[in-house]
């Protein structure tokens, strides 16, 4: 059996790991998708920089949003597609390290630009970066599309799916706001039944769900799938955290709020761009276990002592934390596109991608409700909380596959 980007005589545009059944990436193909999505992202990028009030900011951010989610998920389709399966975990390497990172250093720069008065250059500056993308894409990303008919778009699916989550984000906001009973009862009973009723469409109704529940019987899937649910909830969470830790332990303002964060992006820089390679030669299983376990135990002690930690300490402590962290996300990913078909790739992505995102909401969400609540002295809890989920990732990885 010829493994994905291997098959001798079979170009790009042939590619039979393109013909999956993942929504829109099989309808149009993935250049299409990318390049559209993109197009979206940049054009609300733009709307937003010269947006003349609230509402349309908000209008245009929205914009910039359902062109972002078409661009993360059909990137990584593609180069997971036309990448060799044996290879597939450094390019998986490679993206984690560009996704983790930029939430790291765009704060950075969109601070530098915000404290001098220029914040509508945040989403300006994507103008250029846009246009010199979708030129290298229409150069380098083959165009393809699936030779079978695609199925239809599961509006069903998105309908009960994407408002089920939002209403649990809601649930989550509002009682820690201190929000009536009743409200609180009444967001989680819908979001509940929303997402219980996308249950049920999606295991006994569609035939192209918007997130294929039926790929967690796949034992390696659904480890890669918790863990990725771990990853977005601890990396989004610092991020939230540590400007806050910077600035009312430290004393820092303005891009120095960033250095905390600076130091996690430098232990996940070197740590990514080696841990998908490595994970093409060892099996994600060891590399997300030994991450997230180094990740626990540094997390698990700076709760303990951040009270007395010098900041070049906690600095320090940051750098491990970040060269353990760096470790998880890769592998995991990686993993997705050995154990799955080919024609369930792309469903994957979007699967990861979902959790991801969602995971990353909760924890901005808990954290920043902790914070509200409990001040300061609330650091030593929030460092816990997230040990606890590096470890319960240590634990799920050991279901992850082991060596190729």
């Amino acid at each position: 059996m010829w493994s994905c980007g291997s098959r001798p005589g079979t170009s790009s545009r042939q590619h039979p790991c393109f013909r999956s059944s993942g929504g829109q990436f099989d309808r149009f193909g993935g250049r299409a998708v990318f390049i559209t999505g993109l197009i979206a992202f940049v054009a609300g990028s733009v709307l937003t920089g010269f947006a003349w009030s609230v509402s349309t900011l908000i209008l245009f951010r929205v914009l910039q949003g359902l062109g972002g989610g078409l661009v993360e998920p059909a990137a990584i389709a593609v180069a997971a597609a036309v990448a060799p399966r044996e290879h597939v975990g450094r390019v998986m390497g490679r993206f984690s390290l560009i996704i983790n990172i930029a939430p790291v250093v765009g704060p950075l720069v969109g601070t530098l630009l915000a404290d001098n008065g220029l914040w509508r250059a945040i989403f300006l500056i994507n103008l250029p970066l846009g246009v010199l993308i979708v030129l290298a894409a229409l150069r380098w990303v083959p165009a393809t599309r699936t030779l079978d008919k695609p199925p239809a778009p599961d509006f069903v699916g998105m309908s009960l799916l994407s408002p089920g989550f939002v209403f649990l984000l809601l649930t989550i906001n509002r009682w820690g706001a201190g929000a009536d009973a009743a409200l609180v009862v009444a967001l989680a009973v819908i979001g509940v039944l929303l997402l219980t009723a996308y249950t049920v469409h999606a295991l006994r109704t569609a035939k192209a769900p918007v997130l294929d529940l039926r790929l967690l019987r796949i034992r390696a899937f659904a480890a890669a799938l918790l863990t990725m649910c771990a990853v977005g909830f601890i990396m989004f969470s610092q991020l939230s955290v540590l400007p806050m830790l910077a600035e009312e332990v430290f004393g820092l303002h303005g891009i120095g709020r960033g250095i905390i964060t600076s130091a996690l992006g430098l232990g996940l820089l070197i740590s990514m761009v080696n841990a998908g390679r490595l994970s093409d030669k060892v099996g994600p299983r060891p590399l997300v276990v030994t991450g997230s376990l180094v990740t626990a135990v540094g997390l698990g002690t700076v709760s303990l002592v951040w009270e007395s930690l010098p900041l070049a300490a906690l600095l320090a402590f940051y750098v491990v934390i970040g060269l353990g962290f760096g470790s998880v996300a890769a592998p995991s990913f990686a993993s997705v596109y050995r154990t799955l078909a080919p024609e369930s790739a792309a469903q994957g992505t979007t699967a990861l991608f979902i959790v991801v995102q969602l995971f990353a909401s909760i924890g901005v969400t808990v954290m920043g409700l902790l914070l509200d609540r409990g001040g300061a002295d609330i650091y030593g809890t929030v460092f816990l909380i997230l040990a606890v989920t590096a470890l319960v990732a240590a634990l799920v990885g050991t279901r992850l596959p082991g060596r190729p």
